[in-house]
């Protein structure tokens, strides 16, 4: 189902946003269109045509082209078992919706004895260069900020070149990114890559001698967001929980058969024993997702991380010992997305449902909102969950802790670390400074 509505109707003038409920979940996002809320209609979903208001028609011709390549999109993820995420059916909607601009001018005109070099032509140079030495997933970033560099020249009717990328395009790329509800740190990431490809053309195939994102504006921005971690206690409640018909069927009434209430329960321990594998051994949901048996040797996880191919040796905590002396089968996988859903429910059943505040940066705001522990489980939680309750057993240093995680940088693991004023209290406390010493 495709909808229209306003984001705030109690103002004189609001942002219309499309909502779109599909396969059981809902996306929204604005449309970058707005009306005088006296205006709007909301049995009909559109804007009030009237002699006051000339610019209804305009409107509603842009809804009306955004629900088209809504209902396109849908038609091309109805073929996929699982639902997309909001980031893949947007990008899909915006290419759709922004393809009546295929064919695009550049930005400014090159003289006859020179040949133009469009960023993004050479972004595809660079993919091609580093797609067989760099890994998969930083692949795929590469592509992602192919796609949205490309939305946005539709957007702005414009070819981008290398002169173009500069404190103009920064500012503008910004505001675009940020009206599509995207965080800070997304941006960021975004503009990391885009600096490395710009700096690339310049040092590595002499494209360009510009300096256009030497500005100091031209920043990639970090902001630390909070995430959440799972203490052991919750941990040991998510494996402790009896998975029982009853049980599936009051969180899934949807499910009517015997057949699809099995199917559900063996999907359900699936996830659970991968998640509790990542949140014992703190391994990227990358590597937990493909250990098998060949990677456990003596009581150790040993193997070579994907992301980074660092060597790692991790001790089988005696959770993950249980999880294979009960017969789970380290070759059964699961994606991603189905992972990332089904441990939302998995946790809300263990009764992992504490509200919890959670400072979001989005739009170059920092936001505060407050909701249940379970929704915001994510398969990295695992990850955040073996770095903290490490650190919160005081005997582990935190050198060891960047070891096991595989990271090269102590300061990659700070960031993993989720231990509020008072928690880090007690730890210091538990410090021999802390004690008298003795004589």
């Amino acid at each position: 189902m495709i909808t229209f509505y306003l984001a705030k109707p109690r103002k004189e003038r609001s942002a219309i946003f499309i909502s779109i409920v599909f396969k059981g979940k809902q996306y929204r996002r604005t449309t970058k269109e707005s009306t005088l809320v006296k205006y709007w209609n909301p049995q009909k979903h559109r804007v009030r045509v009237c002699r006051e208001n000339r610019e209804a028609n305009r409107t509603n011709e842009i809804l009306e082209q955004w629900q088209e390549a809504a209902s396109k999109s849908l038609v091309k993820f109805k073929r996929l078992h699982d639902a997309p995420t909001p980031h893949d059916l947007f990008d899909e909607i915006d290419r759709l919706f922004y393809s009546e601009y295929d064919s695009l001018p550049p930005m400014k005109e090159a003289s006859d004895d020179t040949e133009i070099c469009y960023f993004t032509d050479y972004l595809n140079r660079y993919i091609e260069r580093y797609e067989q030495v760099r890994s998969a997933i930083t692949v795929k970033h590469y592509r992602t900020v192919w796609n949205k560099l490309r939305t946005f020249e539709r957007r702005v009717y414009r070819r981008l070149t290398f002169p173009d990328i500069n404190i103009d395009f920064y500012n503008s790329f910004r505001v675009w990114i940020y009206d599509q509800g995207y965080s800070d740190n997304y941006f960021g990431s975004l503009i990391k890559i885009i600096k490395q490809v710009y700096r690339d053309a310049r040092e590595v195939d002499g494209i360009h001698s510009l300096n256009g994102t030497s500005h100091k504006g031209f920043i990639t921005v970090m902001k630390e967001s909070d995430s959440i971690f799972l203490t052991v206690d919750e941990l040991m409640r998510l494996n402790e929980l009896e998975l029982t018909d009853s049980g599936i069927r009051a969180e899934w009434p949807e499910l009517r058969d015997d057949k699809a209430v099995k199917r559900r329960k063996a999907t359900c321990e699936l996830v659970r024993n991968r998640f509790l594998i990542g949140a014992f051994s703190g391994l990227r949901v990358s590597d937990f997702s493909r250990l098998g048996e060949m990677d456990i040797v003596d009581g150790l996880i040993v193997l070579r991380t994907r992301k980074t191919d660092t060597p790692i040796a991790i001790p089988v905590h005696p959770v993950i010992q249980h999880i294979l002396d009960r017969g789970f089968d380290l070759s059964e996988v699961i994606s991603d997305q189905k992972m990332n859903t089904y441990i939302k429910h998995l946790a809300k059943m263990a009764g992992i449902d504490d509200k919890v505040a959670i400072r979001e940066h989005r739009g170059g705001v920092m936001q505060v909102k407050y909701t249940e522990k379970y929704k915001l489980v994510s398969t990295h939680t695992a990850r955040r969950s073996f770095a903290t309750n490490l650190l919160k057993a005081k005997d582990v240093p935190l050198a060891a802790i960047s070891k096991a995680l595989g990271h090269s940088k102590i300061t990659t693991t700070m960031r993993y670390l989720r231990v509020g004023t008072e928690e880090n209290a007690s730890i210091l406390v538990g410090s021999s400074y802390f004690k008298m010493p003795s004589k």
